[in-house]
């Protein structure tokens, strides 16, 4: 990506781009993707950028409710983000195509 912080951006919107997924199954992807290309972000980077997507609206929280059988939206607590869902929003995925968009630019220069 053109810059750090953009990458991880975009890295966090991919991971939630085709499903409902949790925390730890966002690190792992993005550990996946980072492995031998570039230092994996830690945790709390993740997190952090996960929290910022959540406020700009790309990303929507989702609790689980009855047994894990169903996800209600709900606000995003960095306290229990571990308990939560997440799952990109059409604002998300707009984003997320701009910033592949400008890596795509940048890598033809």
């Amino acid at each position: 990506m053109t810059n750090k912080d953009n990458g991880l951006e975009y890295l966090v919107l991919q991971a939630v781009a085709n499903d409902f997924e949790e925390f730890e199954m966002i690190v792992g992807e993005i550990a996946k993707w980072t492995n031998g290309y570039q230092a994996a972000p830690d945790r709390r980077q993740i997190e952090q950028a996960l929290m910022t997507a959540i406020a700009g609206e790309d990303i929507k929280a989702y609790e689980p409710r009855e047994g894990h059988r169903q996800l209600v939206a709900t606000q995003a607590d960095p306290r229990k983000i571990h308990s939560l869902w997440f799952y990109i929003t059409e604002q998300g995925k707009s984003r997320m195509q701009r910033l592949e968009a400008l890596e795509h630019e940048a890598e033809s220069k």
